[in-house]
């Protein structure tokens, strides 16, 4: 009886183990490539479009650990550094600005890649992190498309 109560908690605890590796799911981050230079094709911020105006010749960096925005004359604009959490669809990002005037200010947001392209939006100052790829009050999203292919201007 002892031998049998055993082997039915083993099985179980077995059947625990065992279960996740059974969905197809990896228990790392799956590994994110942002990396490259975007342009923004379009925007929105407090639940309304962002003028075309403001988003022309804006270029966009990404690498592993920072996003710096220039202006046409390559003036730095924006710049802070990431973290991702990729085990959510979309996924989250926490960004740490590190250009004045609001250096260390933290704004967590999603995003989206696709090949070419990333939907980002987040919350801006004293906003609320954005729960789905709407602007809400006091949240900017931008769509971008990485330089040299289809939608990118410049």
């Amino acid at each position: 009886m002892k031998y049998m109560k055993f082997q039915s908690w083993f099985a179980v605890a077995l059947l625990l183990f065992v279960a996740p590796g059974c969905t197809g799911r990896s228990p790392d981050q799956p590994k994110a490539d942002l990396t490259g230079e975007y342009r923004i094709v379009s925007g929105e911020r407090n639940g309304a479009p962002i003028d075309q105006g403001e988003l022309t010749d804006t270029s966009i960096y990404i690498n592993d650990k920072t996003i710096i925005a220039y202006d046409k004359d390559r003036k730095e604009m924006f710049a802070v550094t990431y973290t991702l959490e990729t085990k959510q669809d979309p996924w989250h990002i926490t960004m740490v600005s590190t250009k004045a005037p609001e250096v260390g200010a933290i704004s967590k947001g999603l995003v989206e890649a696709d090949q070419n392209k990333i939907t980002l939006i987040y919350a801006l100052p004293n906003g609320q992190p954005p729960t789905d790829f709407k602007a809400g009050q006091q949240q900017q999203m931008f769509v971008m498309v990485k330089a040299g292919t289809g939608g990118a201007k410049g």
